[in-house]
């Protein structure tokens, strides 16, 4: 019995917080009492916070030490029938943390934007999967468990890009969503079959020793592959929006319930690179000189898309969902160093980047909600003048902005900073180059922002509504992590 929770039940707490919250929010909806709302509205916040605890707890009993220099693959633990197709170790813990926080707070803006809409208790259950799909991702051991768990964060995605029944525009974005990732999930299944040919193992650990032989050049086993790597390449490109991969994100970002697109755009492109790091690295580590000079290449073209696009929008959602994918290029730029170099500072560095940006961009949308539940939409005529009207709410959106271009003294900077640093490291002196005329081209766009806010004046006084003081709350909390982050980058392992 004592094996059986040792091996099975303790690693997997955060999950099942999060899973024993859904449960238990759909046996309280199956009720269908009014009385019971407040109730679930509890259940719906507590899957979070056990997530975080259990979390807490795992570093504590497993005596771990984040980012210490232990190889991917320490402390397996097996899932039922699928074993070793779970991973405990540093990195994991790391990720759930970051998961658990972004979850928290997204569940606080989603509870406050839709509290009069019915649809509440299923739009909770949902993200509770969806949280617990992105916890098995970033630790899947197996390419078994990262298909199930793939599917467990998309498939209630789909659903929630699309909650909003009586708007044209989020059906439309989750049709779109859906055929897209569906797409991108078939790719990833059919590279799962032609690795497993070949190596006859889903294992990471396995197929990597596997690919450290000799791939033979030209013959048949080499170009088997090679194939299903770069079918890997384009299916998590679609997910992480990479360009030429990323014609859905703009649609969706606009589409979806604003807190909702908030989320993804935070807590699933953090759960995204966690699976590109299990695969590009660590499992197709072996081969990355084969893809290094590819993926620089699409780094590259991905952040001036993504800002050069930027330049023309004048509806926020949109602008920010350009200025995702031109980091999703910077991440890649981190990515390509962390294979060549493979040193766990690499790895520091990507996840510091992503949990600066979740912050933001979830800080971002947070207010973004506010301004499109009021005016309908969040053009940026809508925040002209907000600055003085809204004083808080125009600090914080200030203060993303400057992080988002990675201004100084943000966590922004440093973020980018630390990725330029490791990619010098490795020889990619050209890239970042490059990056970094990237990122000037963003700052524009950005500064355009902040002269709405403070230097424009409004066509109307605009008096932002704020019903619950946890959603101002949350959103002061993130604009505070901005300097935190930058003063004290050792809480994340710099």
């Amino acid at each position: 019995m004592n094996t059986v929770i040792d091996n099975f039940l303790i690693p997997i707490l955060p999950v099942m917080a999060f899973v024993l919250s859904a449960l238990l929010l759909i046996i309280i909806e199956c009720i269908k009492r009014p009385s019971l709302r407040p109730l679930s509205n509890l259940l719906g916040i507590l899957g979070p916070i056990g997530a975080i605890a259990a979390t807490c707890y795992l570093f504590k009993s497993s005596s771990l030490l984040v980012f210490s220099n232990a190889a991917l693959g320490v402390h397996e633990a097996w899932l039922g029938e699928f074993i070793n197709s779970y991973n405990l170790d540093e990195i994991t813990l790391a990720w759930y943390w970051a998961i658990g926080a972004f979850s928290f707070i997204g569940f606080v803006f989603v509870e406050s934007y839709f509290q009069e809409s019915e649809d509440l208790p299923e739009i909770l259950i949902l993200i509770q999967f969806i949280a617990a799909g992105m916890m098995l991702l970033v630790s899947a051991n197996s390419l078994l468990m990262v298909f199930m768990a793939l599917e467990l964060m998309s498939l209630p995605t789909y659903v929630l890009v699309g909650i909003e029944k009586g708007k044209h525009f989020s059906a439309e974005a989750s049709l779109k969503y859906f055929l897209f990732g569906s797409f991108a999930s078939v790719l990833l299944l059919f590279s799962i079959a032609l690795l497993y040919s070949y190596t006859g193992t889903l294992q990471l650990g396995q197929i990597s020793s596997f690919l450290r032989a000799p791939l033979g050049g030209e013959t048949s086993s080499g170009i088997l592959v090679l194939a299903a790597s770069a079918l890997f390449i384009v299916a998590i490109g679609f997910k992480i929006g990479l360009v030429p991969f990323h014609m859905w994100l703009p649609d969706v970002y606009v589409g979806a319930p604003t807190p909702i697109t908030g989320f993804m755009g935070s807590a699933i492109k953090l759960a995204g690179f966690g699976l590109a790091l299990r695969l590009w690295w660590g499992m197709l580590g072996p081969i990355s000189s084969h893809w290094t000079s590819i993926l620089g290449t699409l780094s590259v073209v991905t952040m001036f898309v993504g800002n050069l696009a930027a330049l023309q929008q004048r509806n926020l959602k949109r602008l920010f969902a350009y200025s995702s994918i031109a980091h999703a290029g910077y991440l890649v730029l981190g990515l390509i160093s962390v294979s060549k170099v493979g040193s766990v500072i690499n790895h520091q560095s990507i996840f510091y980047y992503l949990v600066v940006y979740g912050f933001m961009f979830l800080g971002v949308f947070g207010i973004l909600a506010l301004i499109e539940k009021e005016f309908g939409s969040a053009d940026i005529s809508n925040i002209e003048g907000m600055g003085f009207s809204n004083p808080i709410l125009g600090l914080c959106l200030t203060v993303f902005v400057l992080s988002a271009a990675g201004i100084p003294p943000t966590a922004g900077f440093l973020g980018k900073y630390l990725l330029f640093v490791d990619a010098i490291r490795a020889g990619h002196t050209t890239l970042v180059v490059l990056a970094v005329l990237s990122s000037v081209i963003g700052v524009y766009y950005y500064l355009r922002i902040i002269v709405a806010l403070f230097m424009t004046e409004p066509s109307q006084k605009i008096v932002l509504p704020i019903k619950k003081g946890s959603f101002l709350f949350c959103i002061i909390a993130c604009a505070f992590l901005m300097f935190f982050f930058a003063l004290f980058p050792n809480r994340l392992g710099i």
